[in-house]
């Protein structure tokens, strides 16, 4: 009798201790919640989307690319213990897949996001550079890269008091103790070419076929904030036609494209060509290269982005045809006749 109610009071005690105990908690995912608020006001960029890399500091390995989400929208990863550095772009690699290629993704010294190879201008440019001093036969014309916008944010540490030790947790019921705010700022990596050709003698032009700006750099690496020292070529047509004030003769043609500019760092020994192909009014081919590498300024504005810049001065020869008809901007094959004009 003594032995039953014994028993009876120890089991009153314990249920009295249980119901006054904290509710137990399992660290089922062993993660911390991180938050990635994305500012996009200094990138130049109107997103549909952000995407994040998360790499191992330790090593550089890739841990994880997260799905991409709406550019305003908040990003949540569950990262485990460990520390992070955080490659956050616009859009996504399949958006983009189109004129960029993500490729190195496995660690953060490999990362790169590439200019995509244009097969036909390639041959074109391949078969023009065998006539020209100057050229490599390994240089190719790649599709003009879409915007671009990176931040890299380094050091993002995960302790082990950080860890959701939520079964499930409502998104409410985080707090301090168990989520980590990161802030990223993508700014621009592209940088935007302005070429100007001022031609004495524009009269005398018919238009211009395809023109290539050789020596830029093939694509960008995020992790390491520098560009490929790989050279490829862009192709444009320098399609704006403007002549001087009082003049009938003497004008300019311009072009504006997207590139990732100078290789490296911007301080290689690096040289950079500029092929434009004219079409005289009389229907024969002018085509002139000029070695640019001395002519490219670089201007660093608020937003960092580069602006390269690229002013000629050219002089047509004078020819008898057709001078009244219209500037011709369609792309033509190139000539095999090479003609240098001094700058």
């Amino acid at each position: 009798m003594r032995l039953r109610r014994a028993l009876s009071l120890l089991m009153t005690a314990v249920a009295f201790v249980s119901c006054s105990r904290d509710p137990l908690y399992y660290a089922t995912s062993d993660m911390a919640m991180v938050l990635v608020e994305t500012d996009w006001s200094a990138s130049g960029v109107s997103p549909n989307g952000v995407s994040v890399f998360a790499f191992n500091e330790a090593d550089g390995s890739l841990y994880r690319r997260f799905p991409p989400v709406a550019a305003q929208q908040t990003c949540r990863l569950r990262l485990p213990q460990g520390d992070y550095t955080l490659v956050v772009t616009n859009d996504s690699p399949e958006e983009l897949e189109q004129t960029m290629a993500f490729v190195g993704t496995e660690n953060i010294g490999t990362f790169q996001v590439r200019g995509v190879k244009e097969e036909r201008r390639s041959e074109r440019l391949s078969a023009f550079l065998q006539t020209k001093a100057g050229g490599s036969s390994g240089e190719y014309c790649i599709v003009d890269p879409d915007t671009l916008a990176v931040a890299v944010v380094r050091g993002v540490h995960v302790s082990p008091q950080q860890k959701d030790y939520y079964d499930e947790q409502p998104e409410s019921n985080a707090t301090g103790e168990t989520v980590i705010g990161v802030q990223a700022k993508p700014l621009p990596v592209l940088s935007t070419v302005n070429i100007k050709a001022h031609v004495k003698g524009l009269k005398y032009a018919r238009g211009t076929t395809l023109s290539y700006l050789r020596g830029v750099a093939a694509g960008h690496y995020p992790g390491l904030g520098e560009n490929s020292k790989e050279q490829v070529a862009q192709s444009f047509i320098l399609n704006n036609r403007v002549f001087d004030p009082g003049s009938d003769s003497d004008g300019t043609i311009t072009a504006e494209f997207l590139s990732f500019g100078l290789t490296g760092n911007g301080d290689t020994d690096s040289r950079y060509y500029l092929d434009i192909n004219f079409v005289l009014v009389n229907g024969e081919s002018y085509p002139l290269t000029f070695d640019v590498t001395d002519l490219i300024s670089v201007d660093v504005s608020l937003s960092l982005k580069l602006s390269l810049s690229l002013d000629l001065e050219i002089e047509l020869p004078e020819v008898a045809g057709d001078e009244e008809g219209g500037f011709n901007t369609g792309v033509g094959e190139w000539e095999e006749e090479i003609i240098d004009v001094p700058m």
